[in-house]
């Protein structure tokens, strides 16, 4: 299985039990190898199957654990991520 890394900033996680929420619910995914979120930069980092899962289906799977998901390109999603951190 080849896999792919990539970091997606997360909207709308308002403590560490909402980190807590997001990881867990994507690495229960179905193509997900790893993933790990950091509540202080508000960033998922995953590294899933591109055969099984894709940016889309993962935000999809964070949304239905209650969150958002940023897929869009890197240097929008670092600008959006500097936003999110300046409204903290």
């Amino acid at each position: 299985m080849s896999t792919i890394k990539k970091v997606f900033p997360v909207l709308q996680m308002g403590c560490a039990a909402c980190a807590n929420r997001v990881e867990t619910t994507v690495k229960n995914a179905v193509g997900v190898a790893s993933a790990a979120v950091n509540f202080a930069s508000a960033e998922l980092s995953v590294e899933y199957d591109p055969a099984v899962m894709s940016p889309e289906k993962l935000r999809d799977v964070v949304r239905n654990a209650g969150y958002d998901l940023v897929i869009e390109d890197q240097s929008a999603a670092a600008d959006t991520l500097d936003e999110i951190q300046k409204k903290k």
